[in-house]
């Protein structure tokens, strides 16, 4: 059984509007006993429990990501990260330094890089030379677009596009560039990519694990194929302080029947449970795959593509068979026709069983209305990322649908924040920053009549991602609830975003300490990071 504890001179941000604000909270058997309980050291039962002075630090709910991917997250923390590359040249000698260091025949995998940090400019497999025969993967920060080397190319030979993707070929002699747009890297590359054994995958889960507690993490939603809920996070259970709550990504893409059996059947807990499916509606902005009512301002004749389910008219089928099973049907739908689309489904199921529109980043404004009191699930780190280019894509006569958080709250909107990481950082700070401040990667405004109030953004991380995530005790410090939380080393209130944001210093999850970093270890790795 978990120690007691109890947290006393506080300033406790509760989430809860009929009590919004303590000075102490206490945690007995994993769940919030009370609040604002003057436990004095001179009686008996104080020593049952682990008594912390806050010292007059703000207290908040457990900070839960309502979209990320855990497993892939942990994996890409053994990876290249390319994120910080900003010419080829870099690319090029990160690309080098990487494979030397490889064990021959081992794949090389890299994730992080997007062609906005030096000029616009797509790789190619020229980019690669340097790993010979070695095979080499490269995911843009989106995950849908990837470059590949010759020796890859070799092995899924790309004479033709998948339905859905793009192999990117030389305009004048027709060969592939190694370019593989969307399906044509999820189809053709990805099944290639040796598996890590079990052991491995195990590791780089804990180790996730870890990483999201060190942010604030008490809670996500991850996004992973039944196979690894099975091999993977199943057998972990008992080892789980991160609660998961996991959408699978297995889904039918031709006309077999629908198959949610794993699903429905799997054990769910407070530790891991299945809540839902989902399935893709387009790709990406920064890949010109959203898709979109009207032409790419920068490309046209382009408007993106429809993937999976919605390419051949079944995404109102899938839907329903989800929600038929109690299950919860996840969406993503980036471009303004995909989230159209999306509402469509959304709007032919059961309300009850909270359907998720993932990402939408951008909407048509008469679509806004649609959104009352519907799941809108995004990543205000992609804001940052994506609005740097975002007027060249669609220029500016869309721009008031794009990333409209505020427009989304008015309309009633269920707005619940997650990453995507391993897409971006899982850092809620980082999110919660570019929410309030609007501040894009170039430390650039964008969309300043979009910014949220810190309170508006922690909710969004906290009871309205519990919402979205089906966990009707959480997100919220009030009696009964679990007794998940995190404690910042500056009041987020009055904090200055733009240049001195809080850190976490400690989280918290059903009473016990997970994360401390009022260690000088950890002080330590966070002032590396940084």
């Amino acid at each position: 059984m978990n120690p007691a504890m109890h947290i006393f001179n506080a300033q406790i941000w509760t989430g809860d509007p009929a009590r919004p604000w303590a000075k102490s909270i206490t945690i007995v058997n994993q769940r919030v006993a009370a609040l604002d309980w003057p436990l004095n050291e001179g009686d008996a039962d104080a020593r049952k429990f682990h008594a912390i002075d806050a010292e007059g630090k703000t207290v908040v709910p457990g900070l839960i990501d309502s979209h990320l991917h855990l497993l892939r997250g942990g994996q890409s923390l053994d990876q290249l990260d390319l994120s910080r590359v900003a010419s080829r040249e870099e690319f090029e000698m990160e690309i080098q330094r990487y494979s030397d260091r490889l064990p021959d025949r081992e794949w090389l995998i890299a994730t992080g890089w997007s062609q906005e940090n030096w000029g616009g400019k797509l790789p190619d497999k020229r980019w690669l030379e340097a790993t010979g025969d070695r095979p080499a993967v490269c995911y843009r920060m989106d995950m849908h677009m990837a470059v590949v080397n010759d020796a890859v190319l070799r092995l899924c030979h790309p004479a033709k596009d998948p339905a859905g993707g793009r192999v990117a070929r030389d305009e004048r002699t027709g060969e592939p560039t190694g370019l593989m747009v969307e399906a044509a890297a999820w189809q053709l590359v990805n099944p290639l990519i040796p598996a890590a054994n079990e052991a491995s995958r195990q590791r780089h889960l804990l180790a996730a694990q870890r990483h999201a507690h060190s942010m604030g993490l008490t809670a996500v939603g991850s996004m992973e194929y039944g196979c690894e809920a099975a091999a993977v996070f199943g057998p972990l259970r008992d080892r789980l302080a991160l609660r998961c709550r996991l959408t699978l990504l297995d889904r039918p893409l031709g006309a077999e029947p629908m198959d949610f059996s794993f699903g429905r059947a799997f054990a769910n807990d407070h530790r891991l449970a299945v809540i839902g499916y989902k399935t893709f509606i387009d790709g990406t902005l920064g890949s010109r795959t959203a898709r979109m009512l009207a032409d790419y301002a920068d490309d046209p004749g382009n408007r993106g593509l429809l993937v999976e389910v919605a390419s051949n008219g079944r995404l109102l089928e899938w839907a329903r068979a989800v929600a038929e099973i109690g299950l919860s049907p996840s969406m993503h739908a980036i471009g303004d026709e995909a989230v159209r689309l999306a509402l469509d489904a959304v709007e032919a199921v059961d309300v009850g069983v909270r359907p998720r529109i993932e990402h939408a980043q951008q909407i048509e404004l008469s679509d806004m209305a649609r959104f009352g009191g519907r799941i809108a699930s995004m990543q205000p780190l992609h804001k940052a990322d994506d609005c740097r280019y975002v007027r060249k894509r669609l220029g500016e006569r869309r721009l008031g649908g794009t990333f409209a958080f505020r427009l989304l709250l008015d309309a009633g909107a269920v707005l619940a924040f997650g990453s995507d990481w391993p897409v971006v950082s899982c850092d809620p700070i980082l999110g919660i920053r570019a929410a309030v401040t609007g501040l894009t990667r170039d430390n650039q405004v964008f969309g300043a009549d979009q910014n949220l109030t810190v309170d508006e953004a922690l909710t969004a991380y906290t009871a309205s991602a519990a919402f979205a995530l089906r966990m009707d005790d959480a997100g919220i410090l009030r009696e009964g609830y679990l007794g998940d939380l995190v404690m910042f080393d500056r009041d987020p209130f009055a904090a200055d975003w733009v240049s001195a944001p809080p850190h976490v210093e400690m989280t918290v999850v059903s009473g016990s300490i997970v994360y401390d970093g009022r260690s000088t270890e950890a002080r330590f790795a966070r002032a590396v990071s940084a």
